[in-house]
């Protein structure tokens, strides 16, 4: 509803509802509801997990292959303390085909952003950032007002801002590789 809000358009009671607004927000939402999640590391969708190697290495490259979890949506740290890669730092792992690649020995130990159902577990911040996605993405098709789109994705941009500051994201310390030098 805050999003059909901020298009100006008619509010639902549920995403069920045979109404239009209903059906477009319906096709959208898990979809939307993800890359949302998915775009920044937010507190509360960070999960850690141990898992264990698959049987079948792969086929070359790589020591291990471990399966992503269920859930996942986005890698954010592979390893433990003493070896730790992150994924903004030149990891020393790759996500493909479904899997982890990497040299580490089983269970291999990650934090990820996994897939939140729950709607109850969601920050107010991404609520208003899942709100102007939402808007964005119905706006042209319920209002045939590109300049509502655009309202939404700036809105957007200052949402993520103040989540920023307010640590509703958080970045991990980031470690620096040691130099020739040291």
């Amino acid at each position: 509803n805050q999003a059909l809000s901020k298009v100006g358009a008619a509010r639902i009671i549920d995403l069920l509802d045979d109404t239009k607004n209903a059906r477009i927000l319906n096709a959208i939402f898990e979809v939307k509801r993800d890359a949302e999640l998915a775009a920044h590391p937010w507190t509360f969708a960070i999960k850690r997990a141990e898992i264990p190697a698959l049987s079948t290495a792969p086929a070359f490259g790589w020591l291990n292959s471990y399966p992503l979890p269920s859930d996942f949506l986005r890698l954010i740290e592979v390893g433990n303390e003493t070896n730790l890669y992150d994924t903004d730092s030149g990891a020393r792992f790759q996500v493909e085909g479904g899997s982890i690649l990497c040299d580490e020995a089983s269970p291999l130990q990650i934090r990820y952003v996994y897939r939140v159902t729950n709607t109850g577990l969601f920050s107010a911040l991404f609520v208003e950032a899942l709100a102007c996605r939402l808007a964005a993405e119905i706006a042209e098709e319920l209002t045939q007002n590109l300049s509502k789109r655009e309202a939404a994705w700036a809105e957007r941009k200052q949402a993520i801002a103040e989540a920023r500051r307010t640590n509703a994201i958080e970045r991990p310390p980031q470690r620096s590789q040691p130099t020739s030098w040291e």
